[in-house]
Parts: structure tokens; sequence; C-alpha cells
């Protein structure tokens, strides 16, 4: 697996992605630094920025958990296994945001816009129009929420193209056949990292299933979870239980390692 590396603050926050329980407490996240080699003042300063940016909250038991600054992306990345049920059956029409009469001088504003709506797997059709398939199973009200809350301006404007006469190309839009390659190459990392899981030490065993799961489930994250017409769903699902049971076994492990490296 190829060597990545993480900041205190990513490695809290990706943590703190993964809690089952929404909380955890100082004492692992700095057993977690100690795998990575940070000590414990990198990640106890990590942690004071990140509640002070509103990213992280603290409990009177010195528990963490994600704060209201963490946002919608970070509930997306808690969510990322039950992906499989935000979508619905494809009708042929297509969803549509316009951001042409929208200002582009602000950057900031501009890769926040950018970044919610490829984040929601909308491509851009032309200069301003943005487009994906209607087989989203939240409402277009409850999306364009969703979409303001990750970035895009709130007097973007959100509407449902019903089988256009026009549609768009999804060739032009979408490279097809790299996403269902990254489909494969994803399922055939996690099994791999399976196989191997039991020759590594306890520590490396933990240290890879939290690098490995990490890439992945952003990758479940950015996928724009096209409909069955248009790329191999199966697969994708496929790639999507396997991370599931993958992310078990890295779970069991790291409960493994804090109450191993646990110190008072």
């Amino acid at each position: 697996m190829p060597e990545q590396t993480l900041s205190a603050r990513e490695l809290i926050l990706t943590l703190m992605d993964s809690a089952t329980g929404g909380a955890l407490p100082a004492s692992y996240l700095v057993a977690a630094g100690r795998l990575f080699d940070m000590d414990s003042g990198s990640i106890r300063v990590a942690l004071a920025r990140l509640v002070k940016d509103g990213s992280l909250t603290t409990e009177a038991r010195g528990e963490y958990r994600l704060g209201t600054r963490a946002g919608q992306l970070h509930h997306l990345l808690r969510n990322w296994a039950q992906v499989e049920t935000s979508v619905k059956p494809w009708r042929g029409d297509w969803l549509g945001v316009m951001t042409a009469h929208l200002k582009r001088a602000n950057k900031t504003m501009l890769r926040g816009r950018e970044r919610a709506l490829n984040l929601y797997g909308f491509a851009e059709l032309h200069s301003g129009l943005w487009v994906r398939p209607d087989n989203l199973a939240e409402s277009l009200t409850g999306l364009h929420g969703s979409l303001v809350a990750l970035g895009l301006d709130a007097d973007a404007n959100a509407f449902v193209m019903s089988r256009p006469v026009s549609a768009p190309e999804p060739a032009t839009l979408w490279n097809i056949r790299e996403l269902e390659a990254g489909y494969r190459s994803r399922l055939q990392a996690l099994a791999a990292s399976s196989a191997r899981l039991p020759e590594l030490s306890q520590i490396e065993a933990a240290k890879e299933t939290l690098l490995l799961g990490r890439a992945v489930t952003r990758e479940i994250l950015l996928d724009p979870l096209l409909p069955d017409e248009l790329v191999d769903t199966q697969l994708r699902g496929e790639m999507v239980a396997a991370m599931r049971r993958y992310d078990r076994d890295g779970k069991a492990l790291w409960r493994n390692y804090y109450r191993s490296h646990i110190k008072a």
C-alpha cells in the first residue's frame, strides 16, 4: 500500500468520522497519534484548534465529538456505508443547477460552489449549467439545502428537466470506463489488504486499515452515483459491501490496539 501522510488534524477528523458512538476520549486520539509518530502535544494542539473553530466539541468527561462546524461534508463521510440507499430508479429525468448568474470573482466561494456540485455528482454541461441524472432519493428542496450546506450559493437555481428532447450525453460528462475501473481497483486493494492483515503486526495492521479505509471511503463519497443505465451499479455495490466488511475488521483491530496502548 502506498505510504500516505496525515496531519494531526486529518487523523483526528478521520477517527471522528468513523467513531461508532460519535465520540472519542482524548486518550484514544493520543494513542492513535503515536501510531503515526505524532506526539501527544501535537494531538492536543490540534484538538484545541478543532474545538476553537467549531469542528469538534468537548464533553465534561474528556470526550470529543464532531461539532456543528464539521458540517455536511462530515455528515456524508459518516454515512458512506449507506450510500446505495440514497438513490432511486432513474426514469430518464435530469437534475439541473444554474449558476451562470452568480458572481465568479470570489475564488473561495467559487471553489465551495464547485465542490458542493461535484460531491453530488453534478457535471458542467454548459458554462453555468450543471446536470446529473435525477436518480437521487432526496427531494429537490432537500437536495438544494444539502448543496447550500456544502457551499453552493443559496440563490442558485435547482430544477428538474423531465426527459428533455435533447438530453445530455453522459459519455461527455463522466468517464464511465474510468469509474468502473476504479471500482475494480478498490475491490482488489481491499481484498489484497484483507489477506495481508493477519501477517502484519498489530500496529501496522491498524495503520493500514485506517489509511486504505480513508482512501476508499473518500472515493465512495466522490462517486457520482450514476444509475444502472449508465454504469455497472452491481460492481459499485460490491465495492461498497467490501468496504463495509473491511471497515468492520478495521474497527476490531483498532479496538484491540486501543486496549493495548492506552496510557493513563
